[in-house]
């Protein structure tokens, strides 16, 4: 089964009959899905194309329509398959007649004359009208017509010159003289009717055919004929049968203007001089995301310096990153040959060989080239001039890391704009006077838009064309995070963030795509290749695979090793994709994530908590997670995770699944608690305690009580802190090492409530639960609880004596409460007044805090220092110490920051 688009859009089946399709719509559907045979095409953009960029409310019932009557005449190989986002059409490249005219076209240019000759006419005759002659709308027509119906004359000269070579040229005057007929200004078409005229004996008509063109020229054009034209004219005169070398009478100057409203930049524009200007065969590439500017920025460049390229400036669009195929490199070299004063007939016909003729056309010259929206290295190689007096810039979404290595490229990544140039952006599209009048609200703006420039010259064209809009009444619709993308579009121009994006996105090869579409369900902006495996179910090398695919493509960005990160537009691009996956799908991989996550935290969790009991194995153990062998490995990895963890926990706690919600809060606890982060540490305590509450599980919530009883205690809400632990002690139920937990933390809050007897008392049955249990850390930890309410009752020898107890008892592996202890027996020695021995231990406390990342212990360990110090060497020895201790205790949110400044007499400290 065939699909023709070169005319009236036909379905052809094997036997040669052409298949009824009905509805004008059903044919702009197939026509649509053909030329992007074998890729994606979003329903979005369906429907955009189908209904000429204005679809009406019921189109999309009306698409499903379509798609479904199609299904049911194709056959013989061709079929369509619903994908994420939309369809696909898959066949093989012969199926559909466009392509089939393409690769006629493509085998000719390497083949002998007379394959060649056989390859273009049977191209041509697949010919049967112009492209999608009775498609409705213009808007699918225009995006392919121009560049086939130019291939077509291309192919229609192409035969001209090998039936030439052939003395064959009888053979084309027909068929030249149709094209000329449309095309009666295409001075190449011309040229060689002119030759085919006279070297079939018409001169007379030959010149004719001159004379005619040259007055039209004049007439509509105002120009004489070129080069290529006058030559054929010459040959006729002449009587030659060869043509004369290329004739170049002015240097090209082909570079686009710029754009408008350009801004900033001036960083990236040194780095360009100064990594280009004046070195030999240099070659630049500019490298970054979809819409960051990168065409502008070379412009800007390429404007700048043309003088210094008194031979020319050469510029060609690739097409990428287009809806269309990427430009042939043959195509974009065939220009540059014209440019530089070739005709059509002295063009070579092979790739290699046009390639030679360009570098033999710029030896010795000075000529900038600028290659933009490069798709490959292959796509750019043959572009590159042999002259060391060239310069080449290219622009590409991709690294291109290739020629980097092969060419010796210099490679500069566009970020985006900074925030003053962000706001310079928008003022030059809105004026100055709208700007100043709503500082905030254009702020925003700009991170809403992610500062990319593509995005920012769309918001403020939308506010440009309505003047009585507020910039705010803008931002205010862009914060609706499921409304932001398509208000960043032109939908009559299917441009904008979201089509950029999609253009990359239908590029990835699948295991990249479907990676890229699963970070929709990821609820952070960056994430490592653990993470990534987990979402996927792959193990981590697979996983990294993809992410550099996905980096390579300028969608996600390498933060650090193994670490990526994405613009919060990407993130929302990616929720998009994600939203078109099965629910069924979208649940079990965010269940996996969630799971990765407690997995590695529970891990982690061991190294920082005494009397951990690892939680059981999760229902989706990952492939792949990262080993963490040690107690600053565990913090590392807590701190480098946490903004992920919350966010984890969010989801966990939003979807209510209940034990994973208090497994994941019990974790983050253990590493707040460690960092001395009471405040989230409190909002924590209440979330985990909630959930399990609502599973019935005492255990787990006598556990939470436990430590929201600690933090109340820490931040003075004493009574509070009693009615948690009492509670927790109730709930104890036989678990000896919960009973344990329960009245060492009730004996700290009896402490810090100065009810120094009764707190006495309990921690006395603690220790002796201890005791009985054989746990020596806890037990040390109890003694180091009581030693500081022997402190409180003024008895500094019996405390000292528990203390130095307790640190013998402590494992050799250090923890938090050997950490606490030292303390300990620093302020009973200072109590003694031995303020050496104090000295000695605040400081080995401090150091072992600021090994394990205890920030709480070192603010303590840092105010007991100076207090010594005071004593000793006066006011300003203690005050580094001093100021330490106020800047952990202002960045934990303790109200101990007050008395440390009214020490200093800086209350107002910042």
């Amino acid at each position: 089964m065939r699909v023709n688009l070169l005319g009236p859009v036909e379905l052809v089946s094997a036997g040669g009959e052409a298949v009824r399709l009905g509805a004008a719509k059903r044919r702009t559907v197939l026509a649509a899905l053909a030329l992007e045979l074998n890729r994606v095409v979003s329903g979005d953009r369906l429907l955009d194309l189908v209904w000429d960029g204005s679809p009406p409310p019921q189109a999309k019932a009306a698409l499903q329509g379509h798609i479904a009557q199609l299904r049911k005449v194709l056959a013989d190989g061709v079929s369509l398959v619903t994908r994420a986002p939309g369809y696909v059409l898959t066949g093989t490249r012969g199926d559909v007649d466009a392509f089939r005219f393409e690769d006629l076209v493509a085998s000719a240019r390497d083949a002998d004359d007379e394959r060649a000759v056989a390859a273009l006419r049977e191209a041509l005759d697949l010919w049967r009208g112009p492209v999608l002659a009775d498609v409705p709308g213009d808007q699918l027509r225009e995006a392919v017509s121009a560049r086939l119906e130019e291939l077509r004359l291309v192919a229609v000269q192409d035969l001209a010159t090998r039936l030439f070579r052939l003395d064959r040229a009888g053979e084309v005057v027909s068929g030249l003289r149709d094209a000329v007929d449309a095309n009666p200004l295409r001075e190449a078409l011309v040229s060689r009717l002119v030759l085919a005229l006279h070297w079939t004996g018409r001169q007379a008509e030959a010149l004719e055919l001159f004379h005619r063109t040259r007055e039209r020229l004049a007439e509509e054009l105002g120009v004489d004929p070129g080069p290529e034209l006058r030559e054929a004219y010459q040959t006729v005169l002449a009587g030659d049968t060869a043509p004369k070398p290329p004739v170049v009478e002015r240097a090209p100057a082909q570079l686009p203007r710029e754009h408008r409203g350009f801004v900033g930049r001036e960083l990236e524009l040194s780095d360009l001089g100064e990594s280009l200007m004046g070195q030999d065969s240099a070659i630049g590439l500019l490298v970054g995301p979809a819409g960051v500017g990168k065409t502008a920025l070379a412009l800007r460049w390429a404007h700048r310096v043309a003088g210094d390229f008194p031979d020319g400036q050469l510029f060609v669009n690739l097409r990428g990153f287009d809806e269309t195929e990427p430009l042939d490199p043959r195509v974009a070299l065939v220009g540059f040959l014209r440019a530089l004063g070739l005709t059509d007939s002295q063009i070579a016909v092979d790739l290699e060989d046009q390639a030679a003729q360009y570098r033999s056309l710029l030896a010795g010259r000075r000529v900038l080239v600028l290659l933009d929206n490069a798709r490959s290295a292959e796509q750019v190689r043959p572009l590159l001039p042999g002259s060391a007096r060239c310069l080449v810039l290219v622009t590409s979404r991709h690294r291109l890391d290739d020629l980097v290595v092969t060419e010796g490229a210099t490679s500069l990544h566009v970020p985006t704009l900074p925030e003053e140039s962000a706001e310079h952006l928008l003022a030059a599209l809105l004026g100055r006077p709208r700007i100043e009048q709503e500082p905030e609200a254009v702020a925003e703006l700009c991170e809403l838009c992610d500062r990319l420039p593509l995005a920012l010259r769309i918001a403020g064209a939308r506010l440009a064309s309505r003047p009585r809009w507020t910039i705010q009444s803008l931002v205010d619709e862009l914060r609706d995070e499921q409304g932001r993308l398509s208000a960043l579009s032109l939908p009559e121009a299917g441009r904008g963030v979201h089509a950029a994006l999609a253009v990359s996105y239908r590029e990835l090869p699948e295991g990249a795509a479907r990676l890229f579409r699963r970070l929709g369900l990821h609820p952070g902006t960056d994430l490592d290749s653990y993470a990534a495996a987990a979402l996927l179910d792959i193990n981590v090398v697979s996983a990294r695979t993809h992410l550099r695919t996905l980096a390579y493509a300028n969608l996600l960005h390498e933060s650090t090793p193994d670490r990526y990160s994405r613009h919060d537009l990407v993130r929302l691009f990616t929720h998009h994709l994600a939203a078109t996956e099965s629910d069924v799908d979208n649940r079990v991989a965010t269940a996996r994530l969630l799971d990765y996550y407690l997995h590695v935290a529970d891990s982690a969790r061991a190294h920082l908590s005494d009397h951990v009991r690892p939680f059981g194995p999760p229902e989706h153990r990952p492939a792949s997670f990262p080993e963490l062998p040690s107690h600053a490995a565990a913090l590392d990895w807590f701190t480098l995770e946490e903004a992920n963890l919350g966010l984890a926990l969010d989801m966990a706690l939003n979807s209510g699944q209940r034990e994973r919600t208090w497994q994941l809060a019990l974790c983050l606890d253990a590493f707040h608690f460690r960092r001395g982060n009471r405040l989230d540490r409190l909002a924590l305590c209440r979330i985990g305690l909630a959930a399990a509450r609502s599973l019935g599980d005492g255990h787990a919530e006598a556990t939470f009580l436990l430590r929201l009883g600690s933090t109340l205690a820490d931040l003075g809400r004493i009574d509070e802190a009693i009615e948690a632990c009492t509670r927790a002690a109730s709930l104890a139920g036989g678990d000896r090492d919960l009973e344990l937990a329960a009245l060492a933390n009730l004996g700290y809050c009896l402490m810090a409530d100065d009810q120094l007897d009764r707190a006495q008392a309990v921690i006395l049955d603690a220790l002796e639960v201890a005791r009985e249990v054989g746990d020596k850390r806890s037990q040390a930890s109890v003694q180091n609880n009581l030693a500081n309410v022997l402190l409180r009752k003024h008895q500094p020898e019996e405390a000292l004596r528990h203390a130095t107890e307790a640190l013998g008892l402590f494992p050799a592996a250090p923890s938090k409460a050997h950490t606490a202890t030292l303390h300990t027996v620093g302020a009973a020695s200072q109590q003694l007044g031995r303020a050496d021995e104090a000295l000695e231990s605040y400081r080995a406390g401090l150091a072992l805090a600021a090994r394990l990342g205890d920030r709480y212990q070192e603010a303590l360990c840092h105010r007991a220092i100076g207090d010594v110090l005071e004593q000793s060497e006066g006011q300003d020895a203690a005050r580094p110490h001093w100021l330490a201790a106020l800047r952990l205790y202002r960045d934990l949110r303790l109200a101990d920051a007050d008395d440390v400044a009214r020490k200093l007499d800086l209350l107002t400290y910042p």
